[in-house]
């Protein structure tokens, strides 16, 4: 029961963080500008993206393929890497006139940020709804559904702790914790953008593999990237000086200058309180999550004249097997073999080339992966492309799936 609990609060708070607060710290600069045209922008585009994110997730699940979940995602990251770099370089700038680019680059970030961590916010209860195959009153799949509310409902006052915070700031200062948060959020991006392009075949090549191996296969800790960037703002806050006594302040007015600044401090508190809850249930509640997930034991397989054998008879009914051979360079290459149906296999790596080398399991007769809980069409399993195992050479012969040695020993370097 945890464990259900936990796989919808985890990834339902992570993304309400990721999504609510670079909001909330917009949202107090914008309150503080002269031009209400801004704040008014803002609005708006949250609520065309809340609506935005309802109406993609209902169109993907009525229609199943309509919508790539990898195009969708991939371009509106893309705009929301465009209107972030705009709004670093404008939103400071000191104008009387309204900056019709930066009023274009707010719609922008605040439509796309919800149309993507919308989406998958909505997907989380979609997924669950569609498992529950309509027992919807089994303790399951309440679980599961109490486990997502409490994940928005921790992320939106995290996101509220966090506006509090921030709008005890002095401009300075704000503006500071604003670029920090703001690059956190870029570095990600950048980092999914750049996983895409690999996927689809845009970015190809040894360095690149070399290069985003290891970030990959540690994709799941960028959130404490995110969380690190968050604590910035009250290690900001409780460092700011103490307010001055201005000539004018008779002592009774000074005191009360001084308790608003104490009392501001204490929604740095509670950003941090809300940090140490994130960063426990991220980490240790992650491990209990996926605890009883166990994906299948990866059977050792070795080579034999250049070919790695397994025979038919052991992979023949249906459920995912997982092998693992030992290359030369020292790295366990896993991969997965099941049958997809009649003589078809679906055979590929044990990772993909979004979520890395974190591994595949079966869950109701489905392959899933584990980082992300997208569940694979079987019959797609072996070509490339979204969250599909990478795939690999293979031949059945003699009664044997074979899989050439070269084809492991070049992939090793995913597993390092």
């Amino acid at each position: 029961m945890l464990q259900n609990f936990l796989l919808q609060f985890i990834p339902a708070m992570e993304e309400g963080l990721i999504l609510g607060v670079p909001l909330a710290i917009l949202l107090v600069i914008l309150r503080r500008s002269p031009h209400e045209v801004y704040r008014k922008n803002f609005k708006t585009a949250l609520k065309w993206g809340f609506w935005l994110s309802v109406f993609v997730i209902a169109v993907r699940v009525g229609t199943r393929n309509a919508i790539s979940r990898e195009v969708l995602e991939g371009f509106s990251t893309f705009i929301t890497l465009l209107g972030e770099t705009v709004m670093i370089f404008r939103l400071f700038k000191n104008s009387a006139d309204v900056d019709k680019l930066l009023k274009i680059s707010i719609c922008a970030v605040v439509i796309t940020l919800f149309v993507y961590h919308g989406f998958e916010i909505w997907l989380l209860p979609v997924g669950a709804g569609i498992a529950a195959l309509g027992n919807y009153f089994e303790t399951v799949f309440l679980t599961k559904f109490a486990g997502f509310i409490c994940g928005v409902l921790f992320a939106f006052i995290s996101s509220f702790l966090v506006y509090k915070a921030a709008a005890a700031l002095n401009d300075s200062r704000l503006k500071f914790v604003f670029f920090v948060q703001l690059a956190a959020c870029m570095l990600q991006q950048i980092i999914f953008l750049i996983q895409i392009l690999m996927a689809r075949g845009i970015l190809t090549g040894e360095m690149w593999m070399d290069l985003m191996a290891p970030i990959i296969n540690h994709s799941a800790q960028l959130i404490f990237v995110i969380f690190a960037a968050i604590l910035v703002l009250p290690i900001t806050l409780f460092s700011q000086p103490k307010p001055e006594r201005l000539s004018s302040y008779n002592p009774a007015q000074y005191r009360k200058v001084l308790a608003d600044a104490i009392h501001k401090r204490r929604w740095g508190a509670g950003v941090i309180v809300a940090l140490l809850l994130m960063t426990t249930t991220s980490s240790a509640g992650s491990y209990v999550a996926n605890k009883q997930a166990e994906i299948v034991p990866a059977v050792p397989v070795t080579a034999s004249q250049g070919s790695v054998d397994v025979d038919l008879e052991q992979i023949k009914d249906g459920h995912l097997h997982r092998f693992v051979y030992h290359a030369s360079t020292g790295e366990n290459v896993r991969y997965i073999v099941i049958l997809k149906g009649g003589s078809a296999y679906g055979v590929g790596l044990d990772a993909c080339e979004i979520c890395g080398a974190t591994g595949y399991y079966e869950r109701d007769n489905q392959v899933v992966c584990k980082l992300c809980d997208v569940q694979m069409n079987k019959a797609t399993i072996g070509t490339r492309g979204g969250c599909n195992p990478i795939p690999i050479e293979y031949a059945i012969a003699d009664g044997k799936l074979k899989v050439p040695q070269t084809e492991l020993e070049k992939n090793a370097k995913i597993f390092k």
